[in-house]
């Protein structure tokens, strides 16, 4: 039962007693219990789309999952070869891929990764893929890297992986290496020039450092801290003095006796 507002509103003049609450109180726990029944079917109804979507969900996806892991088990992305190869850059030659299962569904990719089966890990090739005829598994194209030691005798046990992207990463990630190699080398290079011009410098070029000063230095008056403050507190070379400028030779010179007081007695011709 659906609860309205008329059913709860409240009068003028209406008696607040036990019925009044009671009544109000039992349609709302009614259309509580309503509520909680809705719930319930629409819970119900959910997890019923729930699994009839993942019943069909299944069903569509099942099959395309079943190929795929088929597809990759019997040899989509790797390939087995008994051709009789010695690896070497550049070389350009046709691969037979062994008639197997595998062989129907390989589908290689622009390059393709070589190892061998049970070889090291670092023991690899990439080839580059020019054609592939399913029918006989002739796969021909040319050898564009090496890595490792499979290149150091002939060999018939190749895997041939199809490599998506990842040949051409490794090839470009082999070039930025060459070449950060060789900037390293030039840097070398130049950091050894440099230590020997430094070395030469050393030994035969001017102070590096006195008094703050670099290069050739010439010193003056200035450059020896406090020399000119020290200078200027001494007496000069040359001097034009007064009496007064003399301490107490004035009041010396008065202490003397009077020349003028002195009577010279002639003894005589000397």
């Amino acid at each position: 039962m659906a609860l309205r507002f008329e059913d709860l509103r409240v009068r003028d003049g209406q008696l607040l007693d036990r019925d009044f609450f009671n009544r109000r109180y039992r349609l709302i726990v009614e259309a509580l219990s309503g509520l909680g029944a809705e719930v319930g079917r629409l819970d119900a109804t959910t997890d019923n789309l729930m699994s009839l979507g993942l019943e069909r969900v299944d069903e569509a996806l099942a099959p395309a999952l079943a190929a795929a892991q088929a597809a990759a088990e019997n040899g989509f992305l790797v390939a087995t070869s008994a051709t009789e190869l010695t690896l070497s850059l550049g070389l350009e030659t046709t691969i037979q891929v062994d008639d197997t299962p595998a062989r129907a569904l390989f589908t290689p990719t622009p390059q393709v990764i070589l190892t061998r089966q049970g070889g090291a890990l670092a023991d690899w090739a990439i080839f580059e893929v020019s054609d592939y005829d399913r029918s006989n598994g002739g796969l021909a194209g040319q050898v564009v890297a090496i890595n490792g030691a499979i290149g150091d005798a002939a060999h018939s046990d190749w895997v041939i992986a199809a490599s998506a992207g990842l040949a051409a990463t490794i090839i470009a990630a082999a070039a930025d290496l060459a070449n950060t190699l060789a900037l390293a080398q030039q840097a070398a290079a130049q950091a050894d020039d440099a230590a020997q011009t430094a070395q030469t410098v050393l030994a035969n070029g001017p102070v590096s450092s006195v008094n703050g000063l670099t290069g050739t230095v010439t010193f003056g008056m200035s450059d020896i801290p406090g020399l000119v403050d020290a200078l200027g507190g001494k007496a000069a070379a040359s001097h034009g003095h007064t009496i007064s400028d003399v301490s107490d030779l004035q009041a010396s010179l008065n202490a003397k006796v009077d020349v003028s007081d002195l009577t010279v007695i002639d003894g005589g011709t000397f």
